[in-house]
């Protein structure tokens, strides 16, 4: 037998702590909310407090920035925890945060957290029990992107009072988990300006993206690299595409040099940078069509941000994107159950994955190039229903739901259903 890595037998031991470590932590945090007592009812004007990773290029600085926007007209504290995430940080990201050091940061009737359970243990070291326990209500606000929640988090997620999640697909796995009832809370994208196309109508570029930190597995970015490159062999006389891959800083060179050998001869750029929000714009200023041909999505936001500017978009028939995509809005892919691969550490379980079936995507990408009108008119549907249902007003709804009240009392519209 081989010898062990010097350091296996120290990652073995962390392993085996981490989980009564994690226990441990939750009974101190549940003891310290007793002793505090049973908060009392929500005021009809509560205070907000927002705890999140705020300034992350990620799907839960997203959330958070979200938050803080639906919430504004109600003055929400904002508490950042950015520094105990891996992910980059929006470049130049301008917000008025607290770094708290005690519990008093979090002293308000409601408190937010739009994290991930996979965070909680380091927010603990970090700012104590007390960031739980100070509170009147504390919501949890995670995002995950299987049917199976990962070993601990539902001991976390006891802690929380109300639990929310931005999709369906979400809340039926965290349910299933804590045996608790999950509110939806989509993720609020204000209103863009349409992609309005100024360039040639002979060619067409089409954008993926992803992020190497919420696993390439899941994300697919080789699925997309080889639907694009039999798609360009199929295109119409006289027609050219162009696929952009954005990925972020730090990207692995493996993982880049992996795409760029799988594209062959097709044309394809990478843009490996961690943009900010200008950036971004500009960069959906010049897609013509997103491509998502992810396993599985647990919102799907890139496939809401196209939408959001009008672009069609080519994506799996998966996951958090079937709460405000279908047939009439997107060109969907479908796809037999996802067989977990050996490089799937963030996902022993790939539940509720699925495989899309590459040549449809394919036949998708040259349907768009063919008639890129009837593509426009799918990406105008799909742009009608992201307002409504990723609209400020409509996300706040969703979470006075939540909290058992409505912003307006007399606001008939319904909350569920949408």
């Amino acid at each position: 037998m081989p010898p062990s890595p010097p350091n296996s037998a120290l990652n073995k031991a962390k392993s085996l702590l981490r989980p009564m470590v994690v226990r441990g932590t939750v009974a101190a945090t549940r003891l310290a909310r007793r002793l505090r007592g049973r908060p009392s009812p929500i005021p009809a004007d509560p205070t907000l407090s927002i705890v999140g990773l705020f300034e992350t290029a990620s799907g839960l600085g997203v959330i958070a920035r979200g938050m803080r926007r639906v919430l504004a007209d109600r003055s929400p504290q904002l508490v950042s925890i950015s520094e105990l995430s891996r992910t980059p940080r929006v470049p130049d990201a301008a917000l008025d945060v607290l770094t708290p050091h005690a519990a008093s940061a979090c002293q308000t009737d409601v408190a937010i957290h739009a994290y991930n359970p996979d965070v909680f243990l380091a927010a603990v070291r970090r700012c104590g029990t007390g960031f739980l326990t100070a509170a009147r209500v504390n919501v949890a606000l995670p995002i995950w992107e299987t049917e199976t929640l990962p070993p601990l988090w539902a001991d976390i997620l006891s802690l929380y009072d109300i639990i929310c999640t931005p999709s369906q697909f979400a809340a039926r796995a965290i349910e299933r988990a804590t045996n608790r009832p999950v509110h939806i809370v989509p993720i609020c994208l204000p209103e863009k300006p349409a992609r309005r196309r100024e360039r040639s109508d002979t060619h067409f570029d089409f954008l993926c993206m992803f992020d190497h930190m919420s696993d390439v597995d899941r994300k697919n970015p080789h699925g997309v690299v080889i639907a694009f490159r039999d798609a360009c062999r199929r295109l119409p006389p006289g027609s050219s595409a162009r696929l952009r891959i954005k990925c972020h800083a730090g990207t692995p060179a493996a993982v880049l040099d992996s795409l760029r050998a799988a594209a062959g001869d097709a044309p394809i750029e990478i843009i490996a940078q961690t943009l900010d929000e200008a950036g971004m714009d500009a960069l959906w200023q010049e897609c013509d069509c997103l491509l998502s041909l992810h396993r599985s999505e647990g919102f799907g936001l890139p496939v809401a941000e196209a939408l959001s500017r009008a672009i069609p978009v080519i994506a799996t028939r998966q996951g958090g994107i079937l709460d405000f995509v279908d047939d009439a809005g997107g060109f969907l892919v479908s796809g037999p159950a996802a067989t977990a691969g050996p490089k799937s550490v963030a996902y022993p379980e790939w539940t509720g994955w699925i495989e899309p079936d590459l040549a449809m995507a394919t036949s998708h990408i040259v349907d768009v190039v063919r008639d890129y009108s009837q593509a426009l008119q799918h990406a105008a549907v799909g742009q009608s229903r992201i307002r409504h249902c990723l609209s400020p007003e409509q996300v706040r709804r969703q979470f006075d739901s939540a909290l058992g009240r409505r912003a307006d009392p007399h606001d008939a519209t319904p909350l569920a259903g949408w």
